[in-house]
């Protein structure tokens, strides 16, 4: 008993010392891997202050950002098409480059009840996509969240009076990504775009990112590289062999490889690519697949 005793207060001990010691690196990817799921709120509310996670949190806002500069993009429209495997020290995903990006649109469910990649994929003729925006109904799935453009028509408008982290192609097909007004956003000649973030990189300049900003997740991310070509990037996460990648980590996967304007999508359990007739990458859903309210898509 004794015995017994003495563990258990060891690791009492340890726990404390873990969540409340000088460990701040520790903190900050708890909390962020907590906060920025759907699901896992309560891990970081169950150990920390509401005031004290506020504080963390707040850490990842980018105040400052410097506008595009797209006259840098000179499409190219190359034809090629290429998808690749990517991997770190404790995560691993999916790359694809597509050189034509008016190869790429965004395509939505049609309804309020969501549907999976491959029926997006396969009811609009493509050879395959990425999930895009987030929802707003937890149930259905199929109600967007966020400002949304498809074919040069706002099919879902954000709150007014707020700035709106957008990204989407251009009727000169340049990825044009920003922090804009609902004024704003109807200037930017959108062909699509929709919703989300962080920004990653402007200007061919990574954005300053908190360390462990968003935590370790599942992650899905597009940019454009100067000769116009689309990269989108998928990594799975929440798993044995790939725990996630954090804000940073897909900045440096985008910078790496040539992006000079890149933002991040909707992740987690959304986080869903298919190539090539199939999906290729591990969901981390319950029942794996997600349903999305939309997904772009290139043929």
């Amino acid at each position: 008993m004794k015995c017994r005793t003495f563990v258990l207060g060891g690791l009492i001990l340890f726990l404390a010392l873990l969540f409340y010691g000088p460990f701040e690196s520790f903190k900050l990817l708890w909390v962020n891997t907590a906060m920025y799921s759907s699901n896992f709120k309560w891990l970081a509310k169950l150990v920390y202050s509401d005031n004290y996670i506020t504080t963390i949190l707040e850490q990842n806002d980018i105040s400052k950002l410097e506008k595009m500069d797209i006259s840098r993009i000179n499409i190219l429209n190359n034809n090629s098409l290429y998808f690749a495997e990517v991997k770190g020290n404790y995560y691993k995903g999916f790359i694809i480059k597509i050189e034509n990006p008016a190869r790429l649109n965004l395509v939505c469910s049609n309804n309020n009840y969501g549907k999976l990649l491959e029926e997006l994929v396969w009811e609009n003729g493509a050879l395959g996509g990425i999930n895009a925006s987030a929802y707003s109904d937890d149930t259905m799935r199929g109600i967007v969240w966020g400002t949304t453009i498809i074919n040069g028509k706002i099919t879902n408008m954000g709150k007014k009076d707020v700035l709106h982290t957008i990204a989407g192609i251009n009727q000169d097909y340049k990825l044009v990504i920003g922090y804009f007004t609902n004024e704003e956003i109807l200037y930017q000649d959108y062909l699509w775009a929709v919703e989300f973030g962080p920004i990653l990189i402007i200007n061919g300049e990574k954005t300053i990112l908190s360390a462990y900003s968003g935590g370790i997740a599942p992650r899905t991310a597009i940019g454009q590289m100067k000769d116009g070509s689309v990269l989108l990037v998928v990594i799975d996460g929440r798993q044995i062999d790939s725990y996630g990648a954090t804000f940073q980590d897909i900045q440096e996967i985008m910078f790496a490889n040539g992006v000079i304007n890149a933002i991040c999508l909707d992740g987690g359990s959304s986080s869903t690519i298919m190539y090539n007739g199939k999906v290729q990458n591990k969901p981390s859903g319950d029942k794996n697949e997600r349903l999305l309210p939309n997904a772009i898509i290139f043929k």
